[in-house]
């Protein structure tokens, strides 16, 4: 029985080294996914500060105060009528901060996309920034949407981190101020402030409003129904993202239920269209919220 039992003791020793063993590497595993969590969340939040930090750049931009027109600008009268009548005064505010709530197609093969939108625009200068925010494959998206200093900038982001979208360069320099002029309609106080636009009567009812980014020229053309109210609008050639490069596409916009907000008198719904060899791919639909001119608006 002496040698059986020591002849055992060794076994339990060794068995006991294992469990040792095991334990130390099983806290070493752990340690390791703790920093490497630690790792990705510092990771995340510096990526999702950074983004917000950005926006926040854009959004200062727009809203930093421009000098207002020195003079009466030059306008056809059907435009210079429907800047006053809804709202818009020489001098008056010189931004302007709009809520939006919508539904975005990003893809035709997935459903829309619910989200909620704000918007600042300079009435000065050709300067806009547009932030939405949503979800999608059940994560938070954010997006920015801007033209300031001339540049332009598309990018959204999973989560504050994980790009799934992001535009620069000449395309979207053009795509953006173009994007700039379709929101003359809801911006009556830019049609009157803004010297860097430049506008010419084509027709009747079709009015050109042009401006210039740092790569060149753009435009858009306004269509006026029979009672002076803007309708619909188009380009010819705006830029659309067709995989990794852009085309030019005839781009078109509607607008709808015009609504009192404080004394602006403005649409307050519209839909953009890219026009298509197979028809129109209406991606976007959205109803103003809230209108606030700069002098209301506390941030």
């Amino acid at each position: 029985m002496t040698s059986i039992n020591a002849a055992a003791g060794p076994v339990l020793s060794i068995d006991t080294c294992l469990e040792a063993q095991k334990m130390k590497w099983g806290r070493a595993m752990l340690l390791l996914v703790i920093v490497g969590l630690a790792g990705v969340a510092a990771y995340v939040w510096f990526e999702s500060r950074n983004f917000e930090t950005l926006i926040a750049g854009l959004r200062e931009r727009v809203i930093a105060a421009g000098e207002p027109a020195a003079a009466a600008i030059e306008l056809p009268d059907i435009v210079r009528a429907y800047a006053m009548r809804a709202g818009g005064s020489i001098g008056g505010p010189a931004f302007v901060h709009l809520r939006h709530r919508a539904t975005l197609v990003t893809d035709q093969r997935r459903p829309p996309m619910d989200i909620g939108a704000d918007q600042w625009l300079a009435t000065r200068r050709t300067d806009l920034a547009w932030v939405g925010r949503g979800s999608m494959f059940g994560l938070p998206v954010s997006v920015i949407d801007s033209f300031v200093g001339g540049t332009g900038l598309l990018e959204a982001r999973l989560a504050g981190v994980l790009p799934v979208a992001k535009g620069l360069g000449a395309d979207f320099d053009k795509g953006e101020l173009q994007r700039y002029l379709s929101e003359l309609p809801v911006h009556p106080d830019a049609i009157l402030n803004n010297m860097q636009l430049r506008w010419r009567q084509i027709e009747g009812g079709v009015v050109e409003v042009s401006g210039t980014s740092r790569t060149g020229p753009a435009s858009v053309r306004l269509f006026f129904d029979a009672s002076g109210d803007i309708v619909s609008l188009d380009a010819a050639d705006r830029p659309m993202t067709v995989g990794s490069t852009t085309v030019p596409t005839l781009w078109k916009g509607h607008f709808s239920k015009y609504k009192q907000f404080g004394r602006y008198r403005i649409p307050s719904y519209g839909e953009v269209s890219w026009v298509l060899s197979e028809g129109p791919f209406t991606y976007w639909k959205g109803e103003i919220v809230a209108y606030e001119p700069s002098s209301d608006v506390n941030f």
